[in-house]
């Protein structure tokens, strides 16, 4: 087994025990979104869903079109200046705007990012209906308007474990990816009243796990387009705590080893990376190498072998695999990377991955199960995070002129075991499958019949539609005693 981490203990989450009056506010916020909720946008789906079925499509107009697609529906379900989205689907256990404003913050980096490499004159960007959108004023809007106590779309005030913190990461990348167009061009009022709402997260705990990415992060974007050093070291001499090797982390003490080390820690660590290259690049770079040495091998042409929670960030699987291309090395080549990144938009966007203008709650449509009680309709914009890292750095490494390699199991068989983790990986030239196989049980008490996903019952579907807060059984299968996961991803269905 790995080493050991001093556990803590975990704090009680407000969102997870509410009070009667937390169920009045979630109930009110129900409401306010059934005023504020849009149509479907569903014009669209059949036309993403067919461009990514054929083979003959170029990679870079793929994405281009991804973009295009994801902006329309954010214009579409967005509220109060950009600030919140109410894009339709399962709701979360916390209130509904809190649901919108992941909608606004988990898509905006994306905005960014494609912003962040064009050029003069100031950009448009035309969504697929033909309509045009300026990403410039949308940030800026967003930004202003989410930091202003007296307007309606007011990120509000925030508290301990709130998934406001989470969300602050997210647009405090989006501050940093926009600056040249946006910080830049704010006066001194302005930048006081931004920088006064992220600094925040600087008074507000967090669970001991991977949420410390999220200050560290607001933190250093500050730092760099400030220079106030309100960088909070411990935290992140704690999460090098939870480093096991083979660039694995361990979510917490008492954590899994799941796939948030492709879409929550490398993916945080690289734009940390990017922010501030002094400030601990040897390692945050050689531990990104060191897991895509063994993570390149994961991938098969119809899929991966996912294990833990947050299924529905699937498309932000390769994440790592890009972002690594930013170093002299990576741990993997660049046509390699294009073969994993463009095989996971083609497996799951071919089969019904996008919907209503942003990625479904599960693996291809819509699954119940598969959709932690965290998760709410926006969520799953997480997958966005591979096509962000594209956007950002695609032309420099190459990603969109190179011809795609081979996957690993395309070439051979292969069978290796990553000793941090104590996990075996096979694959299977010849089924073009691959295995990743955990040697010891996460838990003891298990049967048959504890090994599988749980689907909700009527009762608290009900429940969960009158209230507006979720009510779905746990389904990390990693936690219910599963511990072999293949490519084919049967243990999903």
């Amino acid at each position: 087994m790995s080493k050991f981490i001093t556990p803590t203990t975990r704090p009680i989450i407000a969102y997870e025990h509410p009070t009667f009056q937390m169920h009045a506010e979630i109930f009110r916020e129900h409401l306010v979104r059934q005023i504020k909720k849009r149509p479907r946008l569903s014009q669209y789906d059949e036309f993403i869903k067919n461009v990514f079925s054929r083979n003959d499509q170029d990679l870079k107009e793929q994405c281009d079109i991804l973009l295009r697609y994801f902006t329309e529906a954010f214009v579409h379900y967005s509220a109060w200046d950009y600030t919140h989205a109410y894009y339709p689907g399962r709701p979360s256990q916390q209130n509904a705007r809190t649901d919108a404003l992941e909608g606004c913050s988990r898509f905006l980096p994306l905005l960014a990012s494609w912003l962040s490499q064009q050029g003069e004159p100031e950009p448009i960007l035309y969504g697929l209906s033909g309509k045009s959108f300026d990403a410039v004023e949308i940030i800026k809007k967003a930004l202003l308007s989410g930091t202003d106590r007296n307007h309606p779309g007011y990120w509000g005030t925030l508290g301990n474990y709130d998934q406001r913190v989470c969300e602050s990461a997210d647009l405090a990348l989006t501050l940093w990816l926009s600056r040249n167009w946006v910080w830049n061009h704010f006066d001194s009022r302005q930048k006081k009243q931004v920088v006064d709402w992220f600094s925040q997260v600087n008074q507000c705990k967090t669970v001991d796990n991977n949420w410390h990415l999220f200050p560290l992060t607001v933190q250093i974007v500050l730092r760099n387009l400030t220079g106030d050093n309100h960088v909070q070291l411990d935290r992140y001499q704690r999460l090098k705590e939870f480093y096991v090797g083979n660039g694995w982390f361990r979510d917490g003490a008492k954590g899994n080893y799941d796939y948030y080390n492709a879409w929550g820690f490398h993916y945080s660590l690289f734009w940390i990376d990017q922010i501030d290259p002094d400030f601990d690049s040897c390692f945050i770079q050689q531990a990104v190498r060191e897991f895509n040495e063994n993570y390149r091998f994961f991938f098969s042409s119809h899929g991966v072998p996912f294990f833990g929670r947050s299924v529905c960030y699937r498309l932000a699987a390769p994440a790592p695999l890009l972002s690594a291309l930013q170093y002299s090395e990576s741990g993997v080549s660049v046509q390699q990377a294009k073969r994993i990144f463009s095989n996971c938009l083609k497996t799951f966007i071919s089969n019904g991955a996008l919907r209503y203008g942003l990625p479904t709650q599960g693996l291809y449509g819509a699954d119940a199960r598969l959709t932690d009680n965290y998760s709410g309709p926006a969520s799953s914009l997480w997958s966005l995070r591979a096509l962000i890292v594209a956007f950002y750095n695609g032309q420099q490494t190459g990603l969109w002129t190179t011809s795609e390699g081979k996957l690993e199991v395309e070439c051979s068989d292969f069978s290796f075991h990553i000793e941090s983790i104590d996990a075996k990986v096979q694959g299977c030239q010849r089924t073009q499958e691959v295995t990743v196989t955990f040697q010891y049980e996460y838990i003891d008490q298990q049967s048959p019949f504890s090994r599988t996903l749980k689907t909700q019952s009527w009762l608290d579907l009900a429940k969960e539609r009158i209230t507006g807060r979720a009510n779905r059984p746990k389904n990390n299968l990693l936690r219910q005693g599963v511990t072999s996961y293949s490519s084919k991803m049967t243990g999903f269905f």
